[in-house]
């Protein structure tokens, strides 16, 4: 593995092309996109209990799908919602601020016609510029506070909170809930009924969800096994035959941003690299061992684990401790 590399970077322009980089960069750099694993499985919860609630509500097969879970700045959120459909804005005690349900036209007709005793496949397609009744509104809001009520039970795994429904919006320039640039989590649900589909949006500020971020940041590990020793067995030796991708890194170096931006193809990057130099192995992002760069008898790179950083002793010691 050699110490030097060249630098790729797209663009030609001298000024036009460099600034629009730049600040891109810099506005990338401002968000600050925290991984919240524990959300990630609220998340995933949550497709799993609105199916059960929305056919107890409609009296009809009902299907959810976690179709995407996002981080990225709260204008790019809002512009992915569905153009046509209503908006919830809805408060959260005792965090004391707002989060968006945005649910599409699709999701919301096919919903209210089954809620009248009607069928899926009866919807008439209303045009994209159609506006909602005041019967509409008021059951659309029933919708989102089913949501709500699901959402906020897997929230109580980690902290109380109440959460309700302030006022239904059909512009999303009326249900601004956050700076344009401020971070904030998309949840994208896709919800099926007998054949028809229809998709609901969940838009949650970083700004909203502050109060409790630790608690959401920590890594989910799953349940207790309990003490089924059968059960055990069967996890341990699936888990061993699986496959992980491990990821060996060997140097990482900072640069100033300006000479970055000043990088052209063809330079060359002196990344200070000794022979010596110690390996970090990486399973999920995660370092797991440290090793030594080394070359095998068939000319192939290696690395030879010289020290255990998991400090675990194993699976089965891990199973059996339960």
């Amino acid at each position: 593995m050699s110490g030097v590399t060249e630098s790729h970077v797209a663009g030609s322009g001298e000024g036009a092309a460099a600034a629009p980089l730049e600040e891109e960069i810099i506005r990338r750099a401002t968000l600050n996109y925290e991984p919240m694993p524990m959300l990630e499985v609220i998340a995933g919860r949550l497709a799993l209990s609105l199916a059960g609630s929305l056919k107890t509500l409609t009296a009809a097969l009902a299907e959810a799908k976690l179709e995407r879970f996002q981080y990225l700045a709260y204008r790019d959120a809002m512009a992915a919602l569905p153009g046509h459909g209503l908006i919830a804005v809805c408060h959260a005690t005792p965090w004391d601020d707002s989060l968006l349900i945005s649910m599409d036209a699709g999701f919301l007709f096919t919903a209210l016609e089954l809620m009248l005793g009607g069928r899926a496949d009866r919807v008439t397609p209303r045009p994209a510029g159609s506006g909602f009744t005041s019967i509409e509104r008021r059951m659309g809001q029933r919708l989102a506070e089913l949501v709500l009520k699901d959402l906020a039970e897997g929230i109580r795994q980690v902290s109380e909170v109440a959460l309700s429904v302030e006022r239904m919006e059909a512009n999303p320039a009326f249900a601004m809930v956050a700076q344009p640039g401020s971070p904030a989590v998309l949840i994208s649900l896709d919800i099926g009924f007998e054949g028809s589909r229809g998709r609901i949006d969940i838009v949650i500020p970083y700004d909203t969800i502050d109060p409790i971020r630790p608690l959401l940041t920590k890594v989910f590990y799953g349940e207790r096994l309990g003490g089924d020793d059968a059960w055990r067995r069967h996890l341990s030796d699936r888990i061993e035959d699986s496959t992980v991708t491990l990821t060996a890194l060997l140097h990482e170096r900072a640069f100033p941003m300006a000479d970055v931006l000043g990088w052209r193809v063809g330079d060359t990057v002196d990344l200070l690299l000794s022979d010596d130099q110690p390996v970090t192995m990486l399973c999920a992002g995660q370092p797991m061992f440290l090793g030594a760069m080394g070359k095998r008898q068939n000319g192939s790179a290696a690395v030879r684990v010289t020290e255990d950083l998991n400090g675990r002793k194993g699976l089965k010691n891990d199973l059996d401790g339960d």
